[in-house]
């Protein structure tokens, strides 16, 4: 009877651990994920993130942009663009530069992770909700809950795309990813009497 529920358990990981493994190779972005990887500039040491693979695509999309725009990249972006909700007050080349280089580089997604390209205003994708509502959170926490906190030690404390991202789509890492964590293997499962 032992060795069934001995056997029973490692099947049990064996099939979390491949369940894992498809999800995080699904979470990729079209095309693969971002290839090798490297410590972002300012970085701190020791902290791999992915290399930014789809820069030279995102770079060439935003000069054919902006090249499309001509005078009106200095104008208001709410004024050249549809659909702009958050990112109001900036110029249209402002906010492809920030898409381009804060957004698609933290997130270490192709311009396609958000839109249809060539019909950017569309709103046929949830990422670009998301991308919202992002914004939002790190406007709380910066605005509201950073200055909040007594005694910390930066004097602009603050978050942004990358502090959680690294340069993954997805990062699942945190306290609810690691409750979801198969035991290791040979470890009795969850409850079990010792």
């Amino acid at each position: 009877m032992r060795r069934v529920l001995v056997g029973l358990v490692a099947v049990v990981v064996l099939v979390t651990a491949s369940l894992s493994l498809i999800q995080r190779v699904a979470a990729q972005p079209p095309g693969g994920g971002p290839g090798g990887t490297g410590r972002p500039p300012g970085g701190p040491p020791g902290w791999d993130t992915p290399v930014d693979s789809f820069a030279t695509e995102r770079d060439s999309l935003m000069k054919v942009v902006l090249a499309d725009l001509g005078d009106r990249a200095s104008q208001p972006a709410e004024s050249v663009f549809k659909n702009l909700k958050v990112v109001k007050g900036r110029t249209a080349e402002q906010v492809l530069r920030m898409m381009n280089y804060g957004f698609g580089h933290s997130l270490g997604v192709r311009c396609q992770h958000c839109h249809v390209l060539g019909h950017w205003s569309e709103e046929d994708k949830n990422t670009k909700q998301i991308a919202r509502d992002m914004m939002a959170m790190t406007g709380r926490i910066n605005n509201e809950l950073l200055p909040a906190i007594k005694n910390i030690k930066s004097e602009h404390a603050g978050v942004n795309c990358g502090t959680c991202h690294h340069g993954i789509a997805r990062p699942g890492f945190g306290p609810m990813q690691a409750m979801q964590q198969p035991p290791p293997p040979g470890a009795p499962p969850p409850g079990a009497k010792h």
